[in-house]
């Protein structure tokens, strides 16, 4: 049970402190919000890329390719994404809100807290296992939330019309995450080592991820922004981090999957809603506040309940 507990603290508490420290030097006046619109795109645009490309092209084919995890993930991020919707266009009236909650339960911050987590947890089998995962998960949350926000968007010029689902595509083969699971593909499969300085200077850029993102992640908290629409909010939060984490690992573990891959789906639905959920249900004509609601309350709620998923699973002996 110790050993369980230290297991599950040792995963978790590193990320946190990350964050809250973002958090303080905020508070403190030492992080402007320049430099978080930097940070944020230096991970997303350069530093979380070049992890992924480094995790893809270092590893096996034969030992990482998971096609049972990825037909789960598959599967169930688009049942999360419709049974939701239906759920909330039968119990919210408000459309502008339907959207924003919708988004918030479903859509995980799987790119930015995914990575340290099952390294965490799992060493480099653990890394591997989510960059394989991670372009379809990647591509699945954004057409998706495109789609979702289109339809219950309050401006007409954000429906979902050839336009949009233009940009749905563009944004697709665009995503610097996915372009670098592409490119380290070819890595893998002919087994090409990089040059040591190359794979020095790339590994130096991968290292800026964690606590760049973390930091930053930190640094956006405004708990004054979590008053008013209360019930939406808390529903959205632990819609996020306690009921769709809980039905996908246990329909995951029924199926067998154990070890990196049951891991590595506690971490897809468990992990908080995405940061970027906020600023596309701002552009998209749909409740951004309660977005950024959702958001704050589910970041907070995860550090408890991704520990609690860690902890069951570790000592039932499925991780």
């Amino acid at each position: 049970m110790l050993s369980n507990l230290t297991y599950s603290v040792n995963a978790i508490l590193p990320i946190f402190l990350l964050a809250v420290l973002g958090a303080l030097l905020k508070k403190f006046g030492k992080i402007k919000d320049a430099f978080i619109e930097t940070a944020d795109w230096m991970v997303f645009k350069v530093a979380l890329p070049v992890m992924l490309f480094l995790e893809v092209a270092g590893s096996s084919l034969s030992e990482s390719l998971d096609i049972g995890l990825i037909l789960f993930l598959i599967v169930s991020v688009t049942l999360s994404f419709f049974t939701i919707s239906v759920i909330i266009s039968l119990t919210v009236r408000d459309k502008s809100k339907r959207g924003a909650m919708i988004q918030g339960s479903c859509r995980s911050n799987f790119a930015i807290l995914g990575v340290p987590l099952a390294v965490n947890m799992f060493g480099d089998a653990g890394g591997q296992a989510i960059a394989i995962a991670m372009p379809f998960v990647i591509l699945m949350f954004n057409t998706y939330s495109v789609i979702i926000l289109s339809i219950f968007s309050g401006d007409s010029d954000k429906q979902l019309n050839r336009n949009t689902i233009v940009g749905i595509l563009k944004n697709i083969v665009t995503n610097p995450l996915i372009i670098a699971v592409v490119l380290g593909l070819p890595l893998m499969l002919l087994e090409i080592e990089l040059p040591a300085a190359a794979d020095k200077t790339l590994s130096y850029l991968s290292g800026l991820t964690t606590p760049l993102a973390l930091i930053s992640l930190g640094a956006i908290f405004k708990l004054e922004s979590l008053k008013g629409r209360a019930g939406y909010a808390v529903t959205g939060a632990l819609t996020k981090t306690l009921i769709l984490p809980a039905i996908a690992v246990t329909a995951a573990a029924l199926i067998g999957l154990r070890g990196p891959s049951l891991g590595v789906v506690l971490i897809c639905f468990g992990a908080p809603t995405a940061v970027s959920s906020y600023i596309m249900a701002k552009k998209m004509g749909n409740d951004h506040e309660l977005a950024a609601q959702i958001l704050l309350l589910s970041t907070m709620i995860c550090a408890l309940t991704i520990f609690l998923g860690i902890f069951t699973l570790k000592t039932l002996a499925l991780i």
